[in-house]
């Protein structure tokens, strides 16, 4: 075993946008940080190297916010600094959760490439400190971008690791390439374990002792140790500390067996690439985050972000079609996706919100983190309604519209539920700025509404309907419906219940001949459980859950209690059912009695026309501050040995066999779906509003190495916690509405699972027609794509063209085919994240072809004549 010869330290600022201080505060001390980094590392600029104070930016969120005001002579300082590899900069912008989709990796990079060109540096290292993974295609984008290094420092305080650390290895991403990575001790350690803040050598000298005692006395294989400092008692949020570089300074003149090296990300990779391959092991699969559970105890503002997104994607579409119309839409753009990272940003508020959650700092986090949900709403509807009133070539200010604008932003055939204000209907005077309340995320569910039934829509369509054709298209209820005292019949499927209780007896998958529940199960389908600590076992308090312990945390010793007890209780009665039919739709609603709310309605909504079955749960949260989570369960019949597939970030993931080590398995963060099945059959639960689910069975605290595959697994839609001990908030009382659907399938295809995903996150735009006389329809764009899916579609950066992003969600290789329908394509290419030309990919007359490998994420810029 290689004796310990060095130790680098890497002194940072652990970013954390809240938590200690209140979240404007904080990115203004961030600024100032950068300006104190600067003045000492000119104090040593002119030292030898080994005795020179360096300092690393982990984020470049706020370099980016200290570069709007910092003088000219701290930038020419700042980049003088960056060459001669006092400061560093890495390349994420700040330590964000599993709620990012594929696009938002990419657009968290594009500050990379401002920063390289205005610098003239390389940036070629990411770190994350505190979270506790990242979704599987972030390995993909940072590559991608130009990233070769990965560095990570986990906090195992209701969280984990995936590996033994510190240890090097190589993580292989989806499309089998492999990108560099260290899993580091948890930040602030140098700090800690070698009480800096004492500024005493001997103390110093001791610490190191036996921290090189314990790595040495583990089979720790390397002749260097790598940790971070920060700035205690500031372990987060910290300034520099002044007294670091003398303190290494005298503890080196002491001639110890270690020297200590103040180090930046690019000298550990430096120092990492010269170990032995031998050393360095290679490990596949996501990183699958613990740590986002804690965003279900804000699910109201969760579900709000997540439909922001999916506005921000429509308008993005039809920018692509359409240009944006002035720098003022752009920038309302522009913060709306800012204020939707900053929300996806892994911090919730107050060190205190949980135990002191009226204290003023933790009313004041959570507002301010709130404030990211609703701006970022706020602006999605603005530039949403910008380009539907453009797209319908709607004035400013008419009479009553003649109907409505239907866009599928989708790559598929949708089947659209045509649901128009009621207020289009009224006669006067009628005005866009009226018209754009409709476009906010969280007015839908307070707005009234008439249903036209169902209109199926083309992959990249639009069509125009005057309202006195969707009259027409009015008939009575659907013959295919049979509604009887106990029973729903649709041509997919038949639902028995107990017309007493409620209660869901049985649904029958009627295309695959699947009786779908487990009828021994305590629970049926869709049902409400409250879980909470049972008090005649442990106390009622999150420390059974998680007995903190920090030394044993320092030390990445688990102390979750897998054995707490759980109490898990349903509605307690049923206060009314009742069935409402539409000329295609049957639904079956029930108004329940249940724990932990005031009110609480469930809406199990079948087609006529379609299989996806659609769920509805509104409820009225009471104000529970001891810990509880509030589930839905979907009890299967299933035979053992199932298998389940999530999607992270646009990719679709199996269970335990493609997750990193022992990342998270007892829940997990969708991006829009999860899958279960077996041989035979299985279902897709599409999470639209609230991503957290668990697989199986009931699994939180359990630290599972793997999920047992019994018969009958329980699916069970994780909708609200308040588990976390800290950070996050203590309670979320009010109303709130989540939506699901459930796609059953009798052989699981990826593909199928993302169309499910598409579906239930509504792609269909809508709008008022004003000038609407007679019904009209196009489609600008349609593809072939074998096992290649459409993630996103957006405007280039640069003004030129539009992008698509893309993945080959199949086995083997895919050909891809991009046709517009009038007109032709200048020129197609694939470029980077940060949309740098890759290569030329080969267009001729309306379309662009390429082959994508498994696995693959690319990028396809198209520019039209």
């Amino acid at each position: 075993m290689a004796k310990i010869k060095e130790i680098l330290c890497l002194h940072h600022s652990h970013l954390d946008i809240g938590y200690t201080h209140p979240q404007p505060l904080l990115l203004e001390l961030q600024k100032d940080y950068i300006d104190e980094a600067i003045r000492l590392c000119l104090q040593s600029e002119h030292e030898p190297e080994d005795s020179k104070f360096r300092w690393t930016c982990e984020a470049t969120y706020p370099v980016m916010q200290w570069l709007e005001t910092a003088a000219s002579e701290q930038i020419s300082d700042f980049r003088r600094l960056l060459h001669n590899g006092q400061i560093s900069i890495a390349a994420l912008p700040m330590h964000t959760t599993p709620l990012v989709h594929t696009d938002q990796l990419a657009r968290m990079l594009q500050p990379v490439r401002e920063l390289r060109e205005r610098f003239g540096v390389s940036i070629k290292t990411a770190i994350n400190h505190d979270v506790n993974g990242q979704p599987w295609p972030l390995s993909q984008v940072l590559l991608d971008a130009g990233i070769e290094f990965y560095i990570t420092g986990i906090n195992v305080h209701f969280g984990g690791i995936p590996l033994p650390r510190p240890a090097v290895f190589n993580w292989t991403t989806p499309d089998n390439r492999q990108l560099l990575t260290f899993l580091g001790e948890h930040y602030s350690l140098f700090s800690q374990f070698f009480h800096t803040s004492q500024d005493d050598t001997q103390l110093m000298a001791q610490g190191i002792r036996d921290y090189i005692d314990r790595l040495e006395g583990g089979d720790y294989p390397y002749d260097f140790v790598y940790l971070t400092a920060t700035n205690p008692p500031l372990y987060d949020n910290n300034c520099p500390d002044p007294n670091l570089l003398s303190l290494i300074r005298r503890y080196n003149a002491e001639g110890h067996d270690q020297k200590v090296i103040f180090a930046t990300p690019e000298m550990l990779l430096e120092r990492v690439r010269r170990m032995p391959k031998e050393q360095i092991e290679t490990h596949s699969g996501d990183w699958t985050d613990y740590w986002n559970f804690g965003a279900g105890s804000s699910a109201k503002e969760t579900k709000i972000v997540r439909q922001t997104k999916q506005n921000l994607k429509k308008a993005d579409f039809l920018e692509a079609i359409q240009g944006a119309p002035n720098l003022q839409y752009t920038k309302a753009k522009t913060e709306a996706w800012e204020q939707a990272l900053l929300y996806d940003e892994h911090t919730w508020g107050s060190w205190g919100s949980v135990n002191l959650p009226d204290h003023p700092l933790s009313i004041s986090m959570q507002l301010h983190k709130r404030v990211t949900a609703y701006k970022s709403a706020d602006l999605s509807a603005y530039v949403y309604a910008k380009q539907m009133e453009t797209v319908a070539a709607n004035p400013l200010q008419s009479h009553e519209p003649g109907g409505v604008m239907l866009v599928n932003t989708s790559s598929e055939t949708q089947y659209a539920e045509v649901k128009v204000p009621e207020y289009y209907l009224g006669s006067g005077r009628h005005l866009a700025a009226s018209r754009v309340m409709d476009f906010l995320p969280y007015m839908q569910e307070v707005q009234s509404y008439k249903s036209y039934g169902t209109v199926e829509m083309a992959p990249f369509s639009w069509k125009k309907i005057p309202f006195a054709r969707l009259e027409a298209r009015l008939t009575a209820s659907s013959n295919r419906i049979s509604v009887t005292e106990e029973m729903i019949e649709t041509p997919f499927y038949r639902m028995t219940f107990n017309p007493v209780s409620g209660r869901i007896v049985q649904l029958f998958d009627k295309i695959h001949q699947w009786p779908m529940l487990d009828e021994k199960s305590p629970w049926t389908l869709f049902e409400f459980v409250q879980e909470s600590i049972d008090g005649r076992h442990n106390p009622e308090h999150r420390s059974t859950l998680f007995p903190r312990n920090v030394d044993k945390g320092n030390r990445s010793i688990s102390v979750w209690n897998h054995e707490w007890k759980a109490k898990r209780a349903g509605a307690n009665r049923l206060q009314a059912y009742s069935v409402e039919q539409t000329s295609d739709s049957v639904t079956y609603v029930l108004q329940l009695e249940a724990p932990g709310v005031s009110r609480l309605e469930q809406r199990i909504t079948f087609s006529a026309i379609h299989p996806r079955i659609c769920l509805y749960a509104s409820m009225n949260k009471s104000d529970i501050r001891t810990p509880e989570s509030i589930y839905f369960a979907f009890p299967l019949q299933m035979d053992q040995g199932w298998r389940a597939h999530y999607d992270t970030a646009g990719l679709l993931v199996e269970l335990d066999r493609e997750q990193l080590g022992t990342a998270c398995r007892d829940w997990v963060t969708v991006d829009q779906t999860v899958s279960i099945y077996d041989q035979q059959k299985g279902i897709t639960l599409a999470c639209p509003d609230a991503p957290l689910v668990q697989i199986g069975d009931f699994h939180f605290g359990k630290e599972s190495k793997q999920i047992d595959r019994q018969e009958n697994p329980l699916l069970l839609a994780w909708a609200m916690n308040n588990y976390w001990d800290t950070n996050f908030w203590a309670s979320q009382p009010g109303e709130i509405v989540l939506h699901y659907e459930l796609s059953p399938f009798g052989q699981f295809d990826p593909v199928e699972a993302y169309r499910a995903g598409i579906a239930a996150a509504d792609p269909i735009a809508m709008n008022a027609a004003v000038m609407c006389d007679r019904e009209e329809e196009g489609q600008w764009f349609s593809q072939s794509s074998g096992t290649v899916v459409l993630l996103y579609v957006k405007p280039a950066v640069d003004g030129n063209g539009f992008i698509l992003t893309l993945r080959n969600a199949g086995t083997e290789p895919s050909e891809y085919t991009f046709s517009v329908m009038d007109r032709e394509v200048e020129a197609a290419c694939l470029v980077n994240p940060l949309e740098e030309v890759v290569r030329q990919i080969p267009s001729s007359g309306k379309d662009s072809q390429m082959i994508m490998q498994p696995g693959e994420l690319a990028y396809l810029k198209v520019i039209l004549k």
